[in-house]
């Protein structure tokens, strides 16, 4: 079975409208730490980053730790947003409720779907024998992961995903193998 491994970004720390810039809070860093510690990533051959600073930072060490090659791939980042939005929350479910529509100046959620959707398989397709990890933000991965089922996801599903959270997919058959799990202590997964 060919494995995804998609990773959520850890927490960062908001600094000015630009959040493409966010860098990792200190929890975000400890975040990052524990991840990397986990024994899933021996199974690992390439980590793929979002470009956002925050998605790199989350990478970094794993990458560093188990000598894995670290690339960054553009159509992994987040919505695209022109400045900070107001009640984050209340205009997501905005954007699953109205996929096609532009809310508060963000990308749609049918374009970041189609492009996440686009973007993740066509790296497996182009590294068929190794197994990947994906560093990207939990907006865009839970796009994804509902797009592989036909539907919208709800902001319950996205709030449910926890920070330096993995899920695993099963890239033969585009099934979720295991769902969110957050990292405090080793893990079993791989």
């Amino acid at each position: 079975m060919a494995q995804l491994y998609l990773i959520r970004h850890a927490r960062s720390q908001m600094m000015g409208d630009a959040a493409w810039r966010w860098d990792l809070s200190q929890r975000g860093r400890r975040e990052a730490s524990t991840l990397a510690r986990q024994d899933f990533w021996r199974h690992v051959d390439r980590i793929l980053s979002s470009p956002e600073l925050k998605a790199q930072q989350t990478a970094e060490p794993a990458a560093r730790r188990w000598d894995i090659p670290l690339e960054t791939v553009d159509c992994l980042h987040e919505l695209r947003r022109p400045r900070l939005v107001k009640d984050y929350p209340a205009t997501i479910a905005r954007v699953f409720a109205e996929p096609e529509c532009t809310i508060a100046g963000l990308e749609t959620a049918s374009h970041a779907a189609d492009r996440v959707q686009h973007c993740i398989q066509d790296l497996a397709t182009a590294h068929p024998h190794q197994t990947l990890a994906v560093v990207s933000h939990g907006l865009l991965l839970v796009l994804f992961l509902a797009r592989l089922q036909n539907r919208w996801p709800t902001t319950k599903e996205w709030q449910a995903v926890p920070f330096a959270g993995v899920a695993v997919l099963d890239t033969n058959t585009w099934q979720i193998v295991e769902n969110w799990s957050r990292f405090s202590r080793p893990s079993k997964i791989g």
